[in-house]
């Protein structure tokens, strides 16, 4: 069982102030209420409503495949119209995300590009694969496994993005019965979702992907255990991710750190990179289990 990483250049979040809040209220990052983890039923409505979406974005990225998908800014203003608080007060505070509350499901982020990049570039064996795509937000990484003729479970942290982002993208690039016989979705807390996934399913992972995962230094032990206690023996996990996140803490190296720590794994650097005016790297580490 492997993980391997792939680390871009840095980055700051763009993002509300977190420590003020915190002393505004009182409240520390221990006593963050995060969301409950909940599967998904993609009703027939939820589908019919998906089909009536007739302005959205194209992507070239990937060779040899073009993905479609919905403008997350018009997306935003209907949320807003629903009213989705999380959402609501992130985009007030002109900000990505809001801890605990909303976790940037609604942006592309561009080490997803890098992922799906290497995923088709380096034809990572997909078909017959049951696959996670964790923190999910649009669905690209898992779209292009449900291409490759994988099975993939979708999961991101608020249900909003999930149905309104997620679940209309996918149907914007394959047919409604691949979403019926080869899709499930979850939204909520990482912990939860490990715990709720273990207890209601007798599967492990073949393949896990994530991307611009490990902002949060918080959050790297959550995450780290969905790989442990999910991903299958000799499957692997891919992350992909900013060598550092200025403003938030979270660093490719300090998540690699912690599964050292664990004692089971170890790394090798596969591929890097340098761009850019901040020289740095884009590396995938392979651990192995």
């Amino acid at each position: 069982m492997c993980i391997e990483l792939l680390v871009r250049k840095m980055f700051k979040f763009n993002f509300s102030d977190s420590k003020d809040e915190e002393e505004k209220t009182g409240n520390s990052k221990s006593k963050l209420n995060w969301l409950p983890a909940l599967e998904i039923d993609v009703s027939s409505a939820l589908i019919k409503r998906s089909h009536v979406i007739n302005n959205y974005s194209v992507c070239t990225e990937f060779p040899g495949i073009t993905l479609n998908y919905v403008s997350s800014k018009e997306l935003l203003e209907t949320l807003k119209l629903k009213n989705c608080y999380g959402i609501i007060e992130a985009e007030s505070q002109h900000s990505d995300l809001v801890p605990a509350k909303y976790e940037g499901g609604l942006k592309i982020w561009e080490c997803s590009y890098d992922l799906g990049k290497y995923i088709m570039e380096q034809c990572v064996p997909l078909e017959n694969k049951l696959v996670l795509d964790l923190g999910c937000g649009a669905g690209i990484i898992g779209i292009l496994a449900l291409l490759k003729q994988a099975e993939v479970h979708f999961q991101d942290y608020n249900i909003e993005v999930i149905e309104s982002f997620t679940v209309p993208n996918i149907l914007l690039n394959v047919k409604d019965d691949v979403v019926k016989e080869r899709c499930k979705f979850y939204s909520g807390d990482w912990e939860a979702f490990s715990q709720l996934y273990s207890n209601n399913s007798g599967r492990k992972y073949d393949i896990i992907f994530t991307s611009e995962t490990i902002y949060n230094p918080d959050n790297h032990q959550k995450l780290y255990n969905v790989f442990k206690e999910n991903l299958k023996k000799g499957g692997v996990a891919y992350i992909a991710g900013k060598i550092y996140y200025f403003g938030v803490g979270g660093c490719m190296r300090q998540f690699e750190n912690l599964a050292k720590k664990d004692g089971i794994f170890k790394t090798d650097v596969v591929w890097k990179c340098e761009e850019g005016k901040v020289k740095s790297f884009n590396a995938f580490d392979k651990f192995f289990l």
